[in-house]
């Protein structure tokens, strides 16, 4: 059965029985998943313009009878029908922001481990009876150059109709060769495979320059918000490791046609690719079960990078483009950590140098006193939106910073529109201000109006705080109607306190292990587009980060796909980035007996 996909105007043809949800994935169609299927995270709305809405499966009651009567539905629970039209939200996403991320280090100098040449080959003959490949060999003055299978296929209708002919090299062999002169037809692929966001990077490999970006929510998000269910859907039963992988390679591939159809580049053309995730992205994209990573001990199937060849992953590149995972660190500290390590000068370890990736797992890098350590802690979903009443990724009409005044509350949404939700940014910059002004106490208990007015907040202020039989929200924005208000919930503020409790307590113990006290911190390092929208002192103000003076916390940007993209054109970075992953140490929190004590203790705001 057709349905179609709008603003995108994609048709598909759909199985009877399938889930919106479902079909979206297989045509490439984003729609966020956190829950899996299992209705109960509300962020996959989607509004049905034409196909049947007799039925209406919202068992956690995340729709409103305002949303149903126009139309929504959760795609995770509504089956399609024929002809249906699905109309997504149109939004700015995590993944056009991180677009705007990728910049290589000053001074970086490209070094391709790919060459083309461009020479005459003469035309065998009596005289001159040298099979193709040696011909070649002569031409290129290269005796010891070996040939892949690939090339040796192509090569009697190349020879036998051009003298002119291109050789693509690499590590000593032929990896490619075609008629004509195209040695300027030389390009890499660069992937950082985050969990929410999958950022694909096209790049000359000869001159450095990058030629196309695309970015998209992971489309695995349909089978899991996180790693974790991610495994366990793969646990379920044979076939759904296939399932999730073929996921991602053909997210990959279609980049690929995307960028062949904006750059004018012909796919056989990209003969590099690096690909950087966390360990559990890692094992995914190369098809290798990672249901151990799930459980304790957490041990990894590997850890080194891993090199094959594009054929071997039904990549629609050179067939014989090299295929490079960059290296994992440990079970949850993956290669986009070393990846993002290389971007830094963190290796020096002369100093208090700490590195943090926040997401649904915070993963922490801590350097100085010559030791350089890393360790994983559990975030939870707080800070991607996913366990917050009215949390969204950022997107269209999220609430991403927040001020609270004498005369009130301030907010900014993304695209300056009116708010729908608050995304991860948003969140920290509101619990921040909530403290700081006093609203919610060190406990984390948001307080009543009447404790509120004891203290002499302002009456614009009390007027934000909605009081209920068991609890209390704050309004952060008041809808014209009053059934759209953005709310911060005490149970939202519960969330925030044991996501930054989680990455407190991690750098805490890391900072023991090595001897580092706070004051000696001389830089926080903050990778991923989450570090370059939050506001540094909201986040010291939740604890989440030391207190340091702000002028030594650096935003990253996407620092995993800026290290990929150093691995894919350098051979240098290629060989950094493989010792860095050796000489860190991974610390196992789960291990540590003082963790649930660090943890308790930085519960308190």
């Amino acid at each position: 059965m057709k349905i179609t996909f709008l603003p995108q105007n994609i048709t598909w043809e759909a199985i009877t029985g399938e889930t919106i949800l479902q079909a979206a994935v297989k045509a490439g169609v984003n729609i966020d998943g956190n829950c899996a299927g299992s209705g109960t995270c509300g962020k996959c709305k989607v509004k049905i313009i034409e196909g049947d809405l007799s039925q209406c499966d919202d068992h956690h009651h995340k729709l409103t009878e305002a949303e149903i009567e126009a139309g929504y539905r959760l795609a995770c629970c509504h089956q399609v029908t024929e002809g249906m039209v699905i109309e997504m939200p149109e939004s700015e996403t995590t993944a056009s922001r991180k677009k705007k991320l990728i910049h290589l280090p000053e001074g970086f100098v490209p070094k391709a481990a790919v060459t083309k040449r461009c020479i005459n080959v003469p035309a065998a003959s009596i005289q001159n009876q040298n099979s193709d490949e040696a011909r070649i060999k002569a031409a290129l003055g290269m005796e010891e150059l070996q040939f892949s299978l690939e090339t040796l296929l192509k090569l009697p209708e190349i020879a036998k109709n051009a003298e002119e002919i291109t050789v693509t090299i690499r590590d000593g062999q032929v990896i490619d060769a075609e008629c004509g002169n195209t040695e300027k037809d030389n390009y890499g692929v660069a992937v950082d495979i985050g969990t929410t966001t999958v950022v694909i990077m096209l790049w000359n490999a000869a001159s450095g320059e990058m030629m196309d970006i695309f970015a998209a929510t992971n489309p695995q998000g349909a089978y899991g918000a996180d790693v974790i269910s991610r495994i366990t859907y793969v646990m379920e039963k044979e076939g759904n490791l296939e399932t999730i992988h073929q996921t991602i390679i053909d997210c990959i591939n279609k980049a690929v046609k995307g960028f062949e159809e904006n750059e004018g580049i012909r796919p056989e053309h990209i003969y590099q690719m690096a690909v950087v995730g966390n360990t559990t992205m890692s094992h995914i994209f190369l098809g290798v079960n990672p249901a151990q990573l799930a459980l304790a001990p957490f041990t990894p199937v590997f850890t080194a990078p891993v090199d094959m060849a594009a054929k071997e992953l039904h990549l629609t590149i050179c067939p014989d483009a090299e295929v490079h995972v960059a290296a994992n660190i440990a079970g949850h500290v993956g290669s986009d950590i070393t990846a993002g390590i290389i971007t830094t000068d963190l290796m020096q370890c002369d100093k208090g140098h700490l590195f943090i990736d926040i997401g649904t797992n915070g993963e922490i890098v801590l350097t100085g006193n010559g030791r350089a350590v890393a360790c994983s802690t559990a975030a939870g979903p707080a800070f991607e939106g996913s366990s917050i009443k009215q949390g969204m990724r950022a997107a269209r009409g999220a609430i991403e910073r927040v001020d609270i005044f004498e005369s009130g509350v301030e907010i900014e949404t993304i695209g300056d529109v009116s708010p729908i939700g608050i995304c991860g940014s948003g969140i920290i910059d509101a619990v921040g201000e909530m403290i700081r002004v006093g609203i919610v106490d060190k406990s984390g208990r948001l307080l009543s109006r009447e404790k509120l007015a004891k203290k002499g907040l302002s009456e614009n202020i009390l007027n934000h705080i909605k009081e209920g039989e068991k609890a209390n929200d704050f309004v952060l924005y008041f809808s014209e109607d009053g059934k759209s208000d953005v709310v911060i919930t005490q149970k939202d503020v519960r969330e925030v306190q044991l996501a930054k409790a989680a990455i407190s307590a991690g750098i805490t113990i890391m900072m023991k292990e090595i001897g580092v006290e706070e004051a000696q911190i001389a830089k926080i390092s903050i990778a991923g587009a989450f570090g370059n929208y939050i506001r540094n002192i909201s986040a010291m103000n939740i604890g989440l980060l030391p207190k340091i003076a702000e002028e030594k916390i650096v935003s990253l940007g996407n620092s995993a796909g800026i290290g990929a993209s150093m691995i894919l054109l350098s051979s240098d970075s290629k060989e950094e980035a493989r010792k860095v992953a050796r000489e860190i140490e991974h610390i196992e929190l789960a291990a540590r007996s003082d963790f649930q004590d660090q943890y308790m203790m930085a519960m308190m705001f």
